[in-house]
Order: C-alpha cells, then structure tokens, then sequence
C-alpha cells in the first residue's frame, strides 16, 4: 500500500508548489531602481544594506546590497505602497516610499544622497526596520527581525532562511559553501563546540542578529602565525529583552508502544554571564552521542580507540546527530535506546573590562541499548560468504567536565588555561551465531559466542596557551601545550564454540577470561616567534619549535576455565601479553610568508625528528622495537580573499606517521573467533604527501554561493593489512607497510535564491577515488573504490507555507586486482520531502517523507522503504506560550536499519537491526518566557535537545 500512496503524496506535493509559485509569480511585476552616492565624496556607495518593506506592516519583502556603482535593483515586486530602507555605518540611514500598481509598474527613485552621520555605532538604535543585512570587513550581519519564524521554532530554523548558510536534515551547517564547527552566543561559547547545543536548544525569537565571520583558525591564533585560511564561525546575539531573567521551554511526550520522552531547558544570559540547563529523557532512540563525545571519552584518539580488527574505520552519524566509529556504541543506526541526558553551562566575566573570562559545563548521558542485529559479509576475494545473527544488551554512563580561563594580562599579553575530564562506565552483552559457506554453499564453519564486557574509561586533560605582542604590531611571542592521560580498562568473559566442517580437528571450546588495561597520555606543544621583517612590503618571519611525547602501555591477562577446579586460573599465553611503547616528534620549523590587501603566501621548511621505543611481550615472547628517524616536511600556501569577493586557496604539505602501539603488540585477540588479530612489531614509519585546494566565491547582491574543493594525498610506506584464510575459514592479519596507498576528493557546491519570493535551492557533487592495497593468502589485492555522488535541494519558505525536496543519489564502484570477481557496482538513492502549513494562527500541519532505496545487487539485496512523519499543532494561551500536538512516527511501518558499506579489504557488508517502528504520540510544551525579569511578548519554540 505505501508504493500506491508515494506517487500520490509527491504529486500533491508539486501541484502545491506550482500553485504556490505560480500565483506568487502572478502578483510580481513591479521594479524598483535607485542609486547611492555619499555626499562628501559625491563618489556611489557600494555594499549598502538595501531593504524593500511593506508600509502596512513593515515586512521585509527584498533584501541586498549596492554593486560598485552604487545601484540597487528589485524586480519581481507587487502592487502595494514601500519604503525602501538603506543603511551603512558613518552615513545617516535612508527612508524613501514609493509605490508599484498596474499604472506606474516602474519605479525610478534616482540619485539618493547619503549623508554622514555622527552617531556611533553603540548608540544606533537597532529595529525592525534596520536593514536585513550588513556588510563588514570580516562579518556578513544579518538582522533576524528580517527573516520571519514559525512559533515554534528553534535557531536552526531561523539558520536555514538565511541567504548563504544551509542546514542540512542531520542539522549540519554551512555557510558560503564552508562548513560551519562553531556557533557562539553574544561570542562566547555554549557547552564546548557543539554547535547543536546552540541551533537546537534556543529560540529563535530570542535572537536579534546573526553574524558569518570569517576567523582566523584555532591553529594561527595558538602559534601566532597566519596561515591564510579562515573559519566560518557564527554567532548570535539576543535580544536585550532576552538579557535578564530566565526563559525556556518544556516539554512531555507520550504514546503508544510505551513510547515516551521529556524535556526541560532553561537560560539566563546578561552582558556578561550566561547560564543554561539542559535535560532530556526518552526512550525514542534520542541518545545525544556526537562525534566530540566519542572523541573526548577516547582521550582525543577516537579513531585509534574505536578501529576495527581490520584496520578499517566505518564512521556513521545519523539523523539526530548521534555517532558512532565502528559500533563503538552499538546501536547508533538501530536498536532500541533508553536515554537520560542532563548538562549546565556557566560562563562569566570578571575584573575590568572583562579582563577575565570564565567558561564551566558539565554534561552527563546514561544510556541503555537493545540491538538485534543480521549480517550478511560476502568476501569474495576469499569465496566466502558469511551470515550473522546476535543480540545485545548495553548501556553506557558517560560524565564530562570542561573548563576554561581566558586572562587578558594587559594589552601586549593573555594567558588561557582549559582543562578538561570525563568518565565512562560501559557494560557489554552479546549472543551471536554465524555460519560460513563457500562458492558452493557447502558449510565452511559455524560458530556461537556469548560476550560479557565491562568497560572503565577515565580520561583528564587540559590546553595551556600564552601570548605576548610587541609594540606597533611588530610581531609576537607565543607558546601552546595540550595534554593528557585516558585509560580504557576492561574485564571480559568470552565463551565460544566453533565447529569446523573442512578439519573437525580444530573444533573448540572456548571458556576464558580476560583483562585488559590500555593506558595513553600525551603531551603536545608549540613555542613560536614572529617578527615583522618589512612593514611595507608586509613580510613577516616565523620562527617555531613543537614537540608531541605519546606514552602507550597495553596489557593483557587471559585465563581459562578450569574443569577440576571450576575456577578461571589456566593461563593463556597465546592470548596474554603486555607492551610498552614511548614515541615522540619534535619538529624545527623556519618560514617567510607576505600579505597584502588581497592575498597571502608563504613557505615553511621543517625538520622532524621522530623516535618509537617499545617493549612487549607476548606468549613469552620478548619483543624490543627502537627506532629514530630524520623527515624533511616542508608546506606551503598560497591564499586570495578578496572583500565581498572570490577566495582561493592552496595548499601543499609533506608529513610521517608512525605506528601505534596496538599495530606493534604481537598478543593476538580472538574476541572474533574467525577474524583473529595479530600486530606487527616490525613495521616502519609512513610518509605522504597532499594538496589540497578551495574557491569560495558569495554575492551578497544575489545572495548566492559558489564552492569548489579538491584534495589528494598519497602514501609511500603506508600502513595495509595482510590477511590468511584457512579452508576452515578463519582469518588472521597482522598489519603490513604497502606504497601505492592514495584519496582524492573533488566536489562543488552551488546555491542561489531564484527570483520567487521564499524560493531557493542548492545542488552538490562529490566525488572520492581512493586505493588501498592488501595482500589476500599472499596475493597483492588493489581495492580501488570511486564513488561520485549528487545532490539537490529545494525550499519555499513563506509565512503560511513552508516546503522543501531534497533528493540525493550515490552511487559506489569497487574493483579488485586479485579477483575481479569481486568487483561491485551499487547506488543509493535517498528523496527527503517536508511540508508545513499554517491554516489559521493557532494551527499548524506538517509532513517529513523520506525515501531510502539500494539498487545494483542481487534481487534479494535490493531494498525500498518510507518513513513517513507527520503531525499536527495547536497553540493556546494570550502568546501562544502552550503548544498541543499530535504526532506519527513511521506512519507506513517501514523504518527499517539497514546499512551497506565496502571495507578496505573488498568485503561487502549487510546490516540491519531492530529500530523504532510506528508509533503515535501527544507532546505539550510550554514556553517560559520571563521569571525575574519584564516579561515578553515573543512566542517560543519547543526544543527537543539533540546535541
């Protein structure tokens, strides 16, 4: 029955925004044209903010800025009486109506003379009439006034209906084609860098601007040395009603399938401190694991902790921005989660003029999990073909703290100290069954296990920076460091029985026990001096030294059941062992780089020292590994930024890696009973090369977007896998050096608004080539993966009617040199179509349909399902403070958790798990406007917090 509805619900789709853009188009036929000169210099004025209103209600129906010329132009204008609003820091601001009717359809205003103005900019009243956007040197401003929001709307909202920026369903951001990491309140920072604490868990009524910076990178301001590239930083500023007293939200939940969640959010912000409560909890799969998450219980190494046993790393983040590295937290993608979260953030300012700056949050997330999971692996190099069945139950208590001090000493020197600590209490429990058959689907082997883990992971760590500038900006002294020290312990049962079809003489039952304690610390630091060689000419000198000391200690006890005794006390030498492994890289840099008005270029030559001394020991086996080496790793970069124009920049680099302490430790680990892992003492360091580029290019007169990038790096010395398969088919690899390793991406992307009110769109293209080698029995395999990909989207944002149309296609070409056999070709296709209508002011109905489709393998593997959300709204008190709604989730009863990927090594790999079906729910939420303070008359938004 869904198949039927879909063609249905897409036309209904389409035929209202025809109709909508039709009569839309229908009613626009007025043009309106004038240009702006300054008085003193009788010389046109370019980028001043531009704005066309409606006298009836001050809406702002059209938006820019002045060209070099100083003209500005809007076509497209209905018949109705304007003011056309201009405005520009030092001149007096422009207020000119005019009308457009079918008589006079043309309206010519002339030459507008701007006259200065001696009003600073802190005692500019700023309304509702101010411009919608300002153009500064770093800084596109937008007047949120401008842009107007539903009632129960959050800052992403709001994000979304800004020209240049993009909000995409998973609630990333960008802007201008760059994407956006950090979203700062009145310029301070909100929970971290977690931009979604900000975008989720705000209103959007309580926001008075939006400002796009362009900042320098947390890389040059640490060192002092400008490397040309620029940030996208957002930030948002309240409203001064919003600057005193509390507001908030709340929100319940309830329905059918015992489906619940609950919410509760609070904030105080003033000049100088701000102060937000955070809670949720739920059991709609809502679990609030970011990639920082992982990356913070991890120590900073995420990806190293969480690598898979064949090297591989599979990172997915889903709708609600939940992460996960390798079923790291099994269940990000399905199953079914129980969720508490709960955070304060503080910050202050102290002393005189803020010198001081004070920054505290802590965010605590316990979470359970229920996973069913089905595999299909088919490894075909190998001619085997897997199916696996396992249940789990886990759950996970994470705490994390963080602080910050930022003390301005005086003008010349800061000072800033950000320590920071977390904690995780993990518990694992697994049943799983598979079986193997080969080309002839005669069974290879069959295997159970049952898995009991528990898991203690503290980490504590903290940056430490000081800088010092000399007088008349002749250059600066600055010093950097980063440490810190996280322990991953974890205690184990493991039971297995394998039964082996081809050699019954390897069948095994396995009973053990086992402990392992991974212990990491380090410390990172950068002392650098910069000194202004030629002020005229702008060239400046750097000078730099930077360490990086990593210690690495693992070990690992196993013993196995004793019958006799009914105790674990037999110990396991071939699953025992411990290593202890110090390296360290000191880097000795001199570079030159000039500047100007419009562009920046520079050379770094750099000398790095790199040695690894290990110890292990394993299956008494003693292993010492000592090694010291010498690398030339000189960069370069070249960079154009043009004001309001084109930027562009390149980049090239060299740089070595060494191997990490668990690709070294000889110990085996059959957690995997048919994928067991051994490390390789004897590997040697890597060295690579990359270049990577970005055009960027926003009009503020058309508001739209051009970007385009590129990177490639190539590997000599690289690190791969190599991989034995017995007939019983057991696999065991150990990591290997390999050259030939390379990755290029090349994409674009391209955004405008049309010229149809509230019409907008965006296309996307993304292409990545890579080749990883391995060697297969013996057999070099060259896996070389191409995987192009397009998107578009689509929005019509008016006041009653919001719609959008969000197709994406990819498609995925692996091929192997060993067994062409192997060789796939499949495609994704996913369509999101969301709607919103406002029938009355109190009412509001909307729809999300998203269409998820794999095609190109065999019948059975070709898949396509809907998942359907939609509800309805109901506002209720004097300002619409209490909202009442009934919502569907999955109203098709086709949500299903299904995952394709290809590893390094050519295996196809087939998931789906248990998730969330359908269910019904009512929500309440209640908006808090003031307590302790004049109250306001801004409706609110009800926030679910996703962080």
């Amino acid at each position: 029955m869904a198949k039927n509805y879909f063609p249905y619900l897409v036309l209904l789709l389409v035929c209202l925004l025809l109709n909508t853009i039709t009569a839309s188009a229908q009613l626009k036929k007025g043009t309106v044209k004038a240009r702006l000169t300054d008085a003193a210099t009788k010389q046109p004025v370019e980028l001043v903010s531009v704005s066309i209103v409606t006298v009836k209600d001050s809406a702002i129906v059209r938006s820019s800025v002045t060209d070099k010329t100083g003209v500005i132009e809007f076509t497209g204008l209905g018949t109705g009486n304007y003011r056309l609003l201009a405005y520009q820091l030092g001149l007096k601001p422009i207020k000119l109506p005019f009308s457009i009717n079918a008589i006079t359809p043309y309206a010519s205003l002339g030459d507008i003379v701007m006259e200065p103005s001696n009003i600073n900019l802190k005692q500019v009243n700023i309304n509702d009439e101010r411009a919608a956007v300002t153009v500064k040197k770093d800084t596109v401003e937008f007047n949120a006034a401008a842009f107007k929001t539903q009632k129960n709307d959050n800052v992403e909202e709001l994000l979304k209906k800004i020209p240049g920026i993009d909000v995409d369903k998973d609630g990333k951001i960008t802007s201008q084609g760059k994407d956006v990491n950090k979203v700062l309140v009145d310029g301070k920072e909100f929970f971290g860098n977690d931009p979604k604490a900000v975008t989720k868990n705000l209103p959007a009524d309580a926001i008075a601007k939006v400002q796009v910076i362009d900042d320098k990178t947390d890389n040059a301001k640490k060192t002092g040395i400008d490397d040309g590239q620029r940030d996208k930083v957002i930030n948002v500023t309240l409203k001064e009603d919003k600057k005193s007293g509390w507001f908030g939200n709340m929100s319940a939940a309830g329905g059918s399938e015992d489906r619940y969640l609950g919410q509760f959010n609070m904030n105080h912000f003033d000049k100088k401190k701000q102060v937000s409560i955070l809670s949720l909890s739920n059991n709609v799969n809502e679990s609030g694991f970011t990639l920082d998450d992982l990356n913070n219980f991890a120590g900073g190494n995420a990806f190293s902790t969480f690598a898979s046993t064949d090297g591989s790393i599979n990172v997915n983040v889903n709708s609600n921005g939940r992460a996960d590295i390798n079923g790291a937290f099994s269940g990000v993608s399905g199953g079914l989660i129980t969720t508490h979260t709960a955070g304060i953030n503080y910050t202050d300012e102290f002393g005189k003029d803020g010198k001081l700056k004070f920054n505290t949050n802590f965010v605590s997330i316990l979470s359970k999990n229920t996973l069913n999971r089905s595999a299909d692996l088919q490894d075909i190099p190998n001619n085997l073909f897997t199916t696996q069945l396992s249940n789990g139950n886990n759950s996970s208590n994470s705490y994390r703290f963080n602080m910050a001090f930022d003390y301005k000493i005086d003008s010349l020197n800061s000072v800033a100290f950000k320590p920071n600590a977390s904690i995780t209490f993990r518990k694992n429990y697994s049943s799983s069954a598979s079986g193997t058959l080969n080309q002839l689907a005669d069974s290879i082997n069959s295997i159970s296990q049952m898995l009991d883990q528990s898991t203690h992971s503290p980490a504590v760590g903290g940056q430490l920076s000081f800088n010092h500038r000399f007088h008349n900006g002749k250059g600066s002294v600055n010093f950097f460091t980063n440490g810190n020290y996280s322990a991953n312990n974890a205690d184990y049962n493991n039971r297995s029985q394998a039964y082996y079809y081809v050699n019954s003489g390897l069948n095994s039952n396995i009973n053990q026990q086992a402990s392992q304690d991974n212990d990491a610390s380090f410390i990172t630091g950068t002392a650098s001096f910069v000194r202004l060689l030629n002020r005229a000419k702008k060239i400046t000198m750097n000078v730099s030294q930077s360490f990086d000391i990593r210690k690495q200690d693992a070990n690992q006890y196993t013993v196995d059941y004793n019958a006799v005794t009914g105790r674990y006390e037999i110990l396991d030498p071939l699953y025992t062992g411990n290593s202890d492994n110090r390296n360290h890289r000191f880097t000795s840099t001199m570079g030159i780089s000039k500047s100007s008005g419009l562009f920046n270029f520079g050379a770094n030559m750099a000398l790095a020292e790199l040695g690894l001394h290990g110890i292990s020991l394993s299956n008494n086996i003693l292993n010492d590994v000592n090694r010291d080496v010498w690398a030339f790793v000189p960069n370069g970069f070249f960079n154009y930024r043009k004001p309001n124009g084109p930027s562009f920049y390149f980049n090239i680099g060299t740089n070595v890696a060494l191997p990490s302490a668990t690709d070294l430790q000889t110990v085996f680990n059959n957690t995997n009973p048919l994928y067991i892992r051994q490390g390789n003492p004897n590997l040697a360091q890597s060295r690579s090369m990359y270049v990577s580029t970005n055009y960027n290019f926003f009009d503020n007169k058309n508001n739209s977007y051009f970007n385009f990038y590129g990177n490639y790096s190539r590997t000599w010395n690289g690190f791969a896998t190599t991989s034995t398969v017995d007939a019983n088919g057991i696999t065991t690899s150990k990591p290997i050096n390999v050259d030939g390793n390379y990755n290029m991406n090349l994409g674009f992307n391209i955004g405008r608004k049309t010229g149809i009110k509230g019409l907008k769109y965006s296309i996307g293209a993304y292409n990545s080539l890579n080749r990883n080698i391995n060697f297969i029995n013996g057999n070099r395999n060259e896996v070389t993966r191409f995987n192009p990909s397009l998107s578009f989207s689509s929005n019509y944002d008016m006041d009653k009617l919001q719609l959008g149309i969000r197709p994406y296609i990819n498609y995925n070409i692996a091929s192997n040199s060993y067994q062409h056999t192997a060789d796939q070709h499949y495609y994704n296709l996913n369509g999101n179509f969301t709607a919103s209508v406002l029938p009355s002011k109190t009412w509001r109905v909307f729809s999300d349909l998203t269409e998820t489709a794999y095609r190109g393998q065999q019948a059975n593997l070709n898949t396509t399902f809907f998942l359907w959300n939609a509800g309805i709204e109901h506002y209720f008190l004097k300002d619409q403070n209490l909202t009442f709604s009934l919502n569907a989730f999955d109203l098709l009863d086709q949500n299903s958790g299904i995952q394709r990927s290809i590893n390094t090594t050519g295996v196809i790999q087939n998931y789906q798990t248990n998730t969330l079906g359908q269910y019904f729910y009512l929500k309440l939420t209640y908006k808090i406007n003031k307590v302790g303070g004049k109250a306001s008359n801004a409706s609110g938004s009800p926030i679910i917090i996703m962080r």
